[in-house]
């Protein structure tokens, strides 16, 4: 997480926030803003609370699904006159506590929205392009999947940043890194409120558009001036990009909206689709939008 995500956070709420195996063993002090909470030495996260406190927690571990108790109190030796109220959440595979400081139950009320949110932004947010993350992302195509509108056309458009292993092994990673921002920036400033930007891969992006009516697809018209940016504005890019777009319909994933493993395959063919078509692009020689014949 970076310093203005951290500084964000800082200014609403007191949080430190551990990544931890399921004994309970800390792995990574994903944030802690909470001052004078010294984290270091400590190998196991129950080890901060009373002897019942971390028994509880333990019991929260061994349970080994999301939930969340209130009023930890912490031994004396960590010098925190606080309460805590602990979370335990299982994110793609990995196990994270986070604990929230409260000195009154006022201050705990005010703050208990903020944190949800502040949170759920941190588990769903790519940290180096601030777009969303393979999870924040399926959650939100899941929204529009169930949206009960079969005829509702879907654009999903696969973003392969150009010559990018070669930018990395010539000119440096941190270069290769600008590279990469400069198009998640892009992305962030030509899309809309209600699409969906993704930084899917290494090297690539994945955009859900909803398509409005009319014979010009809104995907395809965000493709190609994602490409005529980039090109108009030569000197402020370090390379171009190869786009595939493929649509496709709301109906065609209804029969698996109740089975989220199949759901989620069906989707992914989809975007194979258009990930084919970037793949043409790079074949066609570069810096354009290729569409799929369903488009």
């Amino acid at each position: 997480m970076d310093n203005n995500i951290l500084s964000l956070i800082s200014n609403f709420a007191e949080i430190t926030l551990f990544n931890v195996d399921e004994q309970g063993r800390i792995k990574k002090v994903i944030l802690n803003t909470k001052e004078n909470f010294k984290t270091t030495g400590v190998k196991y996260v129950f080890e901060f609370f009373s002897k019942e406190d971390a028994a509880r927690l333990m019991d929260m571990l061994s349970v080994g699904i999301d939930q969340e108790r209130e009023y930890f109190l912490f031994k004396r030796q960590f010098n925190i006159p606080d309460y805590a109220d602990v979370s335990v959440r299982t994110i793609n595979g990995e196990i994270y506590v986070g604990f929230q400081f409260y000195k009154t139950s006022r201050e705990r009320e005010l703050t208990l929205e903020r944190r949800i949110n502040e949170l759920n932004t941190a588990a769903n947010t790519d940290p180096m392009t601030k777009l969303l993350n393979r999870y924040g992302y399926w959650e939100r195509v899941k929204a529009i999947l169930n949206c009960g509108d079969s005829e509702r056309r879907v654009g999903i458009l696969v973003v392969d940043i150009d010559k990018l292993k070669t930018i990395n092994d010539t000119m440096g990673h941190k270069t290769g890194d600008k590279a990469i921002t400069q198009i998640g920036d892009l992305i962030s400033s030509t899309i809309r409120n209600r699409d969906i930007a993704v930084r899917y891969g290494g090297d690539e992006f994945v955009i859900v558009v909803e398509e409005l009516s009319g014979s010009k697809s809104t995907a395809h018209g965000l493709g190609s001036r994602l490409v005529r940016t980039i090109n108009q504005n030569k000197k402020n890019f370090l390379t171009t990009t190869s786009i595939g777009v493929h649509v496709t319909r709301v109906g065609d994933f209804e029969k698996y909206l109740n089975n989220e493993n199949k759901l989620r395959k069906e989707w992914d063919k989809a975007v194979e689709i258009a990930d084919k078509m970037a793949y043409k692009a790079k074949e066609n020689g570069r810096n354009q939008v290729q569409f799929s014949k369903e488009a």
